[in-house]
């Protein structure tokens, strides 16, 4: 009778591990597909925030190059080149101060760091003994 126990609870114990392995595997594969989006979504921002900076180093050139050919005494084409050089700096830096405020929060994987405490918080709570069980929260 005992052997045939032990063979019920071996197999439950199997299968349980084989069910946690499973959930794992879940686990990692939904962090996995997280972690590529999210990486795409830097990048997207990255070379974005990339190209406005050097709209606005572009802009800063022509306005000195500019005021320097006004200095010069050429205003007929520094003057171009001084208003050109203003709109660059303008709308580099009014992308970028926007791109920064529209920035997500800093934590990546949010989604499966959560999913993964509530598996492991339920995970807990079905094996902790029946007198222990905790309080839901």
């Amino acid at each position: 009778m005992k052997a045939i126990e032990s063979s019920g609870a071996s197999a439950l114990v199997r299968e349980g591990a084989l069910d946690l392995a499973h959930l794992l595997g879940q686990h990692v594969k939904v962090a996995q597909l997280e972690l590529k989006a999210e990486l795409r979504s830097m990048g997207r921002r990255g070379s974005i925030m990339a190209g406005l900076a050097a709209l606005l180093a572009l802009g800063y050139g022509m306005l000195m190059v500019g005021l320097a050919v006004v200095i010069g005494g050429h205003s007929a084409t520094g003057i171009p080149l001084v208003l050109i050089g203003v709109a660059h700096v303008a709308g580099g830096g009014v992308g970028l101060t926007l791109a920064r405020l529209r920035k997500r929060g800093a934590q990546i994987m949010n989604t499966s760091t959560a999913a993964m405490a509530r598996s492991l918080e339920a995970l807990e709570e079905a094996t902790a003994p029946s007198g222990e069980k905790r309080d839901a929260r």
